[in-house]
């Protein structure tokens, strides 16, 4: 399936939690899914009030407003509170359940399931709290489908594995439309990297990349 990058003059879906999501069909998108207990609250609250007093700065009303603004103003919030967010999930707080081998070859198997299917599933890394995914739903299967069924499915045989029972991944999800050939690259490196980044030994993670053929 050949990369479509995200077109501005194209009919936008947009929703909203706590945070904006935005879908366009055929797009590829970059995914970071957590555990409920992946980020200590007083340390994401921290971060929540530094972001309102940039986006006060910037006569920001609402988040919504983050992906209209000039690519480099976008840039600077990615980069200092998104980047933030990503450097608390990989100090990996909370119970990290998917270090468990078994875990995690779990939530790689969901992944991986559909993919051809409904979806392309291009690269993604489980890592002890929190998974990144590189993926392209196929129509007429969304992005919001996909991650439904893959936190459902895995929330219930990991919770089966360890005798366990009870809410296993955050509601909400990270999402990003991928723009650019460039920014494709850069997500596919991002997830490549990360278990390096986090320091994580070999056996506490689980890399795949379908254009290198790299992990399982």
């Amino acid at each position: 399936m050949p990369f479509v990058p995200f077109n501005p003059v194209e009919n936008v879906q947009r929703t909203r939690r706590t945070l904006p999501h935005w879908f366009q069909e055929g797009r590829t998108y970059f995914v970071t899914f957590r555990l409920t207990d992946s980020m200590p609250r007083e340390k994401r609250e921290q971060i929540e009030a530094q972001r309102d007093a940039w986006m006060h700065a910037k006569g920001l009303r609402s988040l919504d407003e983050i992906e209209k603004l000039q690519d480099e103003d976008r840039k600077e919030y990615h980069r200092i509170f998104t980047a933030k967010i990503h450097e608390l999930l990989d100090a990996s707080y909370g119970s990290c359940v998917l270090c468990e081998p078994e875990n995690a070859q779990i939530v790689s198997n969901a992944l991986l399931f559909f993919d051809g299917q409904r979806c392309e599933m291009l690269s993604f890394v489980v890592m002890p709290n929190h998974v990144h995914v590189l993926t392209c739903p196929i129509e007429p299967h969304t992005l919001s489908e996909l991650l439904h069924s893959w936190k459902r499915h895995t929330s219930r045989e990991i919770n089966k594995h360890m005798g366990a029972s009870g809410t296993l991944w955050l509601d909400e999800n990270f999402d990003h439309i991928v723009r650019t050939q460039e920014q494709l690259e850069h997500f596919r490196n991002y997830i490549r990297d990360n278990p390096k980044k986090a320091r994580l030994p070999e056996g506490t993670f689980i890399h795949y990349d379908k254009e290198s053929g790299t992990g399982l």
